[in-house]
């Protein structure tokens, strides 16, 4: 199922195309270039920006974002509280719904972040929406995407000096070659994970994200217990994609470990009323097709 999974998920990505499925910002970033540079030093705000533009593109191009204007409205507003207090000043950030029941959160360089309906509709309340979000907005604060892109040497990238594409410059290599390399983390995001240290480093700053803003501090803990009974349960495993562990660490160290986190802190809100006015979740026809696809 694994192997499947991945190769299916990364012939999607192959063919992905740059045709615009959203309006505002997602439709923007579907037309937008890319640029790299070497695995050797930090990408400029330049270049995370234009591989996060291309990253999100692929993402919109596999799952489509859910075409509800006034959830994403909503989701936007939770998650630009939640990443005031993120580390970062260099990013302008865009959340997403994408459309597929598979239950799953994604964070791509240059602030986009996409939360599934899959995922929405399995949460509790607006502090479990929260939590989450802020788990990806600290995957950006820690550059995580591109620091794994590093460690497993994704990039393929050959080293060539001003390789011109269109209006656009590629310093150290073609698009091409760019779209390769984030097939590749993108797979590997889509059905590995980040490292065990990033996801763990993820889970504390983002529920201190989460408080800071004035949410419930078990948020993220408590959906993590939510995924963990499906990831327990083999008829919602297929229609979730939850594999305990198959994508993060275990969910019962994550959760013991944000237990003892936030065991001191009994304050904020859940703010449920104001999360159940904002789910009006119908599948498509799309969404079950995309779905499918990705598994």
């Amino acid at each position: 199922m694994k192997k499947i999974l991945t190769a299916t998920f990364t012939l999607v990505l192959l063919v992905a195309s740059a045709s615009a499925q959203f309006g505002g910002w997602a439709g923007t970033v579907m037309n937008k270039g890319s640029k790299v540079a070497e695995a050797s030093r930090p990408w400029t705000p330049e270049e995370e920006q234009m591989i996060g533009d291309r990253a999100a593109a692929k993402l919109i191009h596999v799952f489509g974002v859910y075409n509800n204007p006034d959830m994403n409205k909503y989701v936007q507003m939770v998650g630009s509280t939640v990443a005031q207090f993120g580390q970062r000043n260099d990013v302008a950030y865009h959340f997403a719904v994408l459309d597929t029941d598979i239950a799953n959160a994604f964070a791509m360089p240059g602030g986009y972040v996409f939360v599934t309906r899959g995922a929405l509709r399995n949460m509790k309340n607006e502090s479990e929406l929260a939590g989450v979000l802020a788990h990806e907005v600290a995957h950006v604060d820690g550059r995580h995407l591109e620091r794994e892109i590093r460690d497993k040497k994704f990039t393929g990238i050959a080293v060539e000096t001003g390789v011109e594409q269109g209006s656009s410059r590629v310093p150290y290599g073609s698009w091409a070659n760019v779209d390769g390399m984030l097939t590749k983390a993108l797979t590997n995001l889509f059905t590995q994970g980040y490292s065990p240290a990033k996801e763990s480093e993820a889970d504390k700053e983002g529920t201190d994200l989460a408080i800071k803003a004035g949410y419930q501090a078990i948020g993220l803990r408590d959906f993590l217990q939510t995924l963990s009974d499906l990831s327990g349960n083999a008829a919602t495993q297929r229609s979730t994609n939850m594999f305990n562990g198959h994508s993060h660490p275990p969910f019962p160290d994550r959760i013991a470990r944000l237990t003892k986190q936030t065991s001191g802190n009994s304050g904020g809100q859940t703010l449920e009323p104001r999360f159940k006015q904002n789910m009006n979740l119908v599948p498509t026809a799309e969404a079950a097709k995309n779905t499918q696809a990705a598994k």
